[in-house]
């Protein structure tokens, strides 16, 4: 039957070269795009390691020197410092709220960042520096990788919260992927981390999973230190004001339905203490969608989902199009067929099989193009790795959409010809 099918192929073979040259480009171009998907599916249905149902940010203001109602405190004092633990009191005796904490550009999706390096073994590392308080790991749900709750994070740092400010040696906890790139995924308990170009030292506390900062890229390197209460009280309300941040998270039986409107109303006077005052209230789902937009992720997102989904209807299109007028230019031999005994399920076997005979002629040299193309990493290796696993999840998916799109471009030309009284068929011829 194989050769039977390539001798018909062979004989059409002014037309079917064009035919397999469209398979051939199509493949390539399908397989690009399914790619982009594949990666896309992946990075946005991998864990974040983080959760922001029911968590709210707090923004404060402060007011300035030239405001008559401003304190001035001098210098040397702790009250700035004080005032900021007190709002965070208020906002922990709240009925509404489970629990409340702060930390140092640390909030999940924030715009702005901290990185250090750090080495193990002579092996370095650029990692995203937090700093948080111990319920840090409670509000935002961020597990050990062992999977134990998130309780343990916040008892792992609550004890070196007081430190002195002077202390060289600090306590950290890492991500896994900190753990995977510095300590090859080995157990890290009281293992040491050096600060490159620095003498100080990072005791690892813990893992936690994964993290990543946001839901369409790869996991990162995050190092979390515990946020040092008494440098918090040296400085000053402009400082405090900069650079930390409160969030807290709500009881779940608690409906959300404007929340944050009505806590900032509730909660405007009683957070009014010292040079600070209460701006704010968002919910992370709102923080997050203005970062992805900022970011320009969204728009990005759009542009190339909506570019590739119409490249996808035009090649599925210009598929069918093209094996639904060639069957249609061979009624008189279907008919003929039909005259010398082939029953009408043979014909649309013949052309089933035919067609996709000729797909395999043009996917096996596109296989070897786009083998090479992630080879020579002509697609990015930004978001996922460029596995073996990668290329096959592509291929796989490009000839299943192709092998469906060419049986759906045959089946109805093929089972209307094959209605077609022999008579009438040859007739035509």
């Amino acid at each position: 039957m194989i050769k039977h099918l390539f001798k018909i192929i062979w004989n059409q073979r002014s037309g079917n070269g064009w035919i397999i040259l469209e398979l051939f480009l199509v493949f390539i171009l399908l397989w690009y795009i399914v790619d982009f998907f594949t990666v896309l599916g992946v990075t946005a249905t991998t864990p974040n390691g983080f959760e922001i149902k029911d968590t709210y940010l707090v923004k404060l203001s402060v007011r300035q020197p030239d405001n008559p109602k401003h304190f001035n405190y001098g210098e040397a004092s702790e009250e700035p410092g004080k005032n900021f633990f007190r709002i965070i009191d208020r906002i922990r005796q709240h009925p509404n709220v489970e629990e409340v904490g702060f930390g140092k550009w640390s909030y999940p999706y924030c715009s702005s960042s901290m990185f250090n390096s750090y080495t193990h073994d002579s092996t370095s590392l650029q990692c995203q520096v937090y700093e948080v308080s111990p319920e840090y790991f409670t509000i935002f749900k961020i597990k050990p990788e062992n999977g134990d709750s998130s309780d343990d994070l916040s008892k792992a740092i609550s004890n070196f919260v007081s430190e002195p400010v002077s202390n060289k040696s600090k306590q950290a906890i890492i991500s896994q992927t900190v753990n995977e790139k510095l300590f090859f995924g080995k157990p890290t308990t009281k293992k040491v981390l050096n600060l490159k170009n620095d003498s100080s030292q990072v005791n690892i506390l813990a893992v936690t999973t994964n993290i990543k900062p946001y839901e369409y890229t790869r996991p990162e390197a995050f190092i979390l230190f515990p946020i040092n209460y008494a440098e918090l009280l040296t400085q000053n309300d402009q400082d405090i004001w900069s650079y930390y941040e409160i969030f807290f998270r709500t009881k779940s039986s608690f409906p959300a339905n404007n929340f944050a409107e009505k806590f900032k109303q509730e909660m405007k006077i009683p957070l009014n203490i010292g040079n600070f005052f209460l701006a704010d209230v968002q919910p992370l789902g709102n923080v997050r969608k203005e970062y992805l937009r900022n970011k320009g992720i969204t728009s990005s997102l759009q542009y190339r989902v909506g570019f590739s989904i119409f490249f996808l209807i035009n090649i599925f299109l210009a598929v069918i199009g093209t094996f639904w007028f060639r069957i249609e230019q061979r009624q008189s031999e279907i008919g003929l067929r039909m005259a010398v005994g082939s029953s009408r399920r043979n014909i649309l076997k013949i052309m089933f099989q035919e067609s996709l005979l000729l797909f395999f002629i043009a996917a096996i040299p596109a296989i070897l193009i786009c083998f090479n193309m992630q080879k020579l990493e002509f697609i990015s290796a930004d978001q996922m790795d460029l596995t073996f696993g990668r290329f096959i999840i592509n291929t796989c998916v490009t000839s299943g959409l192709l092998i469906a799109v060419i049986l759906l471009g045959n089946w109805y030309p093929s089972y209307r010809a094959s209605r077609i009284s022999p008579a009438d068929a040859l007739h035509y011829e």
